[in-house]
């Protein structure tokens, strides 16, 4: 798992896949008799057979070169997830387009600002044109300018005319710009090959050992999100069943995915790990008779990996014929493309306990009892997927022993080429072709343990604070809300918490000491205040993740409305 290891071949997309771009993956798979079905939160489903969807793709594309879409533009795709949105990204790969997708806003109290988020990213990739939802056209045509078109997905789909060849594409050409999700800084557009795509895509797929006449792939990832989109492309350019869920649906009624799971007799999903814990809930408070016996990777991910939510959801599921091995640990970044490593398949996620004083005073994790008062309890991620190598660094660049933490490095096959016209960020992030991660981590001989951010960290006294701490035991605070931010005062070495209380909490000053005293209790370090801020105050990325930095901005610019605070 050290760079002087030699790498591991890869499965190749020409070998897995007949194909090197994904217009080539679409049309092998309009030979085979699968496609996707897009299920609503009741289960109504739409199915879209992958001739269908070629077919139609090569319509969209005719749409776009109407519109002056030409090979190597940027079209922006502002949909959720639809049989319409699905033939418009297609319909932009088939036109020899680059699609970027850019999430919906998550309430309308921030249409304006998510407007005007779109409008710059349009403008940072220089788009020739943007594709949204019929349903949204209205309320974002206008705030986007005059300088582009603006087509809904229906325009799209009612194209008569079919293009007959797909534009030329390249497999090392550019295929797509990813967002990064802007936890830690503005968000970044990441440049990636067809190739790279197929590339990670066809890892997916032997790692999650999909078999052509028995896997289904079941998901309500929203497909602007890296995960959502590489596991989607992956079981498309597989020729499987692919049953997709927009993601507002499960939101709405989260047993709806345990539900599909359980109807498709689904053999792979991911998800967060928040997730399953919703899941794990609704198999308990809502008894029904539910099938979960084909499931053999339930892939957990893009957010640090609770054991509380994975061992709940195992339980429950057991009673539906869920396998105790089933819950696979991953862990990957959109400047990989997406997988980095990934827990062995069938094994049981294993979890390493480790002393909290030992990471936070000298970044070593040793191993403790499950029990012990300072026991943090962290997921193994697995080893390094076919072809990825990983390394951790110290502070001054030299490579770590096994347990001594530092920040995880990357050299894989499917790394980003660069961020779109932002040299200085890509020559920060690259360098000699390892990516440098940004993210905190260590080496068991069971695989690769995640525990924090580089930018994130909080140092007090000589000691390591890790921001995931505070938060999650804040966060199980009777009356708190999910969302927590913890981070650090600049220029001092004071931090803060910020909570939100929930619906029916009217006693701000005692939630907040409550939280205080919580810490204090469970951390041995308390913060030096607990801010009780007005709902739906704390930021988060379109992923769901919290951005502490801004919530910090917010807090100190006085911003933020604080309806209560409690000094340590």
């Amino acid at each position: 798992m050290n760079g002087g290891e030699h790498t591991v071949d890869h499965p190749l997309p020409e070998d897995m896949f007949g194909a090197t771009t994904v217009p080539q993956a679409l049309e092998r798979a309009a030979a085979a008799p699968a496609g996707i079905t897009v299920v609503d939160r009741h289960l109504a489903e739409t199915p879209l057979p992958y001739a269908l969807l070629a077919s139609s793709a090569r319509r969209a594309a005719t749409a776009l070169a109407r519109a002056g879409v030409g090979p190597g533009d940027r079209v922006a795709l502002v949909s959720s997830t639809s049989p319409g949105f699905l033939l418009a990204l297609f319909g932009a790969w088939r036109a020899g387009a680059v699609p970027v997708i850019l999430p919906l806003p998550h309430r309308v109290s921030t249409l304006a600002e998510t407007v005007d988020g779109i409008r710059q990213r349009l403008d940072h990739v220089d788009a020739r044109c943007a594709v949204v939802a019929d349903a949204f056209a209205d309320l974002v045509a206008d705030g986007l300018g005059a300088d582009r078109p603006v087509l809904t997905c229906g325009q799209l789909a009612a194209e008569r005319e079919a293009t007959t060849d797909p534009a030329p594409a390249d497999a090392d050409g550019l295929a797509y710009l990813q967002f990064t999700s802007g936890t830690t800084g503005p968000p970044r557009a990441v440049t990636l090959t067809h190739r790279q795509m197929l590339t990670n895509a066809a890892v997916c797929c032997e790692r999650f050992r999909l078999e052509r006449d028995r896997s289904v792939h079941v998901s309500w990832l929203p497909l602007h999100h890296d995960m959502g989109l590489i596991s989607a492309l992956a079981a498309m350019a597989y020729r499987i069943p692919l049953v997709l869920m927009p993601p507002e649906e499960f939101l709405f009624r989260p047993d709806s995915w345990v539900d599909a799971l359980s109807r498709h007799r689904a053999t792979s999903t991911v998800a967060p790990n928040f997730a399953y814990g919703l899941a794990a809930r609704g198999m308990r408070l809502r008894p029904r008779a539910l099938d979960l016996s084909a499931l053999q990777v339930c892939g957990d991910g893009a957010e640090p990996i609770r054991p509380t939510a994975v061992e709940q959801f195992l339980e429950a599921g057991a009673a539906h014929g869920l396998r105790p091995e089933a819950v696979t640990p991953m862990y990957g970044l959109a400047e990989a493309t997406l997988a980095v490593t990934m827990g062995e398949v069938p094994r049981r996620i294993v979890w390493d306990h480790v002393s909290r004083e030992g990471l936070e005073v000298g970044g070593t994790a040793r191993p403790v009892p499950p029990d012990a008062p300072d026991a943090r309890t962290l997921a193994v991620c697995g080893h390094p997927v076919p072809g990825v190598r990983v390394e951790i660094r110290g502070p001054d660049g030299k490579p770590l022993a096994d347990r001594e933490v530092g920040e995880i490095r990357v050299h894989s096959p499917a790394l980003m080429h660069g961020y779109w016209s932002d040299p200085e960020a890509t020559a920060e992030a690259v360098h000699d072709n390892w990516l440098h991660t940004g993210d905190l981590g260590y080496r068991t001989p069971d695989g690769l343990v995640v525990c924090g951010r580089v930018k994130d960290m909080i140092i007090v006294a000589g000691r390591n604070l890790y921001p995931e701490d505070y938060e999650h035991v804040a966060a199980k605070v009777e009356g708190v809300r999910p969302a927590c931010a913890a981070f650090a005062v600049p220029g001092t070495e004071r931090m803060a918490v910020a909570v939100e209380p929930a619906k029916g909490v009217t006693d701000h000053a005692d939630l907040a000491g409550r939280v205080m005293t919580r810490l204090k209790e469970q951390l041995g370090h308390a913060p030096d205040k607990v801010l009780v801020l007005e709902k739906g105050t704390i930021p988060r990325t379109s992923s769901g993740k919290v951005q502490r930095g801004r919530c910090r901005d917010l807090c100190l610019s006085g911003e933020a409305v604080v309806l209560a605070a409690r000094a340590r």
